[in-house]
Parts: structure tokens; sequence; C-alpha cells
């Protein structure tokens, strides 16, 4: 399906989009502004299907707060223009915050448990006589010592204060 409808799409842009809709500065006003409304009515769409389906509820607080004004025109009363919603994008204040933090700590958590996986995988794997060659072929012994010592580096409590302004790990998400 991607290859036979998307590629096309993408690959021949002037299929989907004509001259005009590539060149907005040829457009009318007219045609412009309708072009806009077309593209806010759309996004105000979507919005609304991610607060009725109830899915907007697993957003980060400024996307949730996005959402319900897209859809809705205010989040707890609120607009766009308020001073506390746009705080809510400030890069110090979502670095602070507890849910930005809970992230921090998830992927912590996620990576300890993956390398751990890895460790137990390979020793197991390297315990075998039967793969005893082949282990040694993959070079078994050095990926646990890099394992052991990654997972030495993740587990240290200055590692959250190194990750920080990263995105974390999605508290949907799902090994």
């Amino acid at each position: 399906f991607l290859s036979a409808y998307m590629g096309r799409l993408f690959d021949n842009p002037e299929v989907v989009f004509n001259e005009d809709m590539l060149k907005p500065e040829l457009q009318s006003m007219e045609d412009y502004v309708d072009g806009i409304r077309n593209i806010c009515e759309a996004q105000q769409k979507v919005a609304k299907a991610y607060v009725e389906d109830g899915s907007v509820e697993g957003a980060i607080p400024p996307l949730k707060a996005i959402i319900y004004i897209m859809a809705e025109g205010s989040y707890e009363g609120k607009t766009a223009e308020d001073p506390q919603i746009r705080k809510l994008f400030d890069r110090e204040y979502v670095l602070e915050s507890d849910w930005y933090k809970a992230r921090l700590v998830r992927y912590q958590e996620n990576r300890i448990a993956q390398i751990e996986s890895s460790l137990a995988y390979m020793d197991k794997f390297l315990a075998q006589e039967r793969h005893r060659d082949e282990a040694m072929k993959l070079g078994i012994p050095s990926r646990i010592q890099k394992a052991k010592a990654e997972l030495k580096e993740i587990k240290d409590p200055r590692f959250l204060e190194r990750i920080k302004g990263t995105l974390g790990l999605d508290p949907l998400y799902r090994n």
C-alpha cells in the first residue's frame, strides 16, 4: 500500500498539489485564507477525535492543553494566550516538571530491564558448551563486559541528570 500509493504521492507531488497550491504566494488572498481555514478545520477535527476517544489523557500536559484548545477553544477555562498555558511550553518548566522527570525515570528503568535481559540471555548462551565456539566468534564475553559497563552507567544516580533534555520514555510505551 505504501509503495503503491504513498510513494506516488510524494514522488510526484504535482499529482496531488497543483502549481497554485505549491506556491501560495501566487494564490489570491481569498484562496490563501480558505486554505488556512481548511487546515484549521482539519486540525480541530483531529483534536476533537482525541478528546472524544479519551486518548488525549495520554498526552503530556502541554500537548493535552493544546489539543483541548484546538478542539474546544480552551483548556480548564484558559486559551492559548493565557500565561499559564504558555508557561507549559517553557523549557525550564518542562525540565523541572514531575511528568518529565517520570519520563526520564521510565527510560532509565526500561534500559536497565533491556540490558539485564540481554545479559541473562548472553550468560545463558555462553554457559552452553555447544555454543562455546560460536560465542567466541560473536565476541559474547566482550559484549557482556560492555553491557555490564553500560548497566553500571545507567544505574548511576547521576544518569538522570545526564539525560535531562532528552525525550525520556512515554508512559504509554509497552515493550
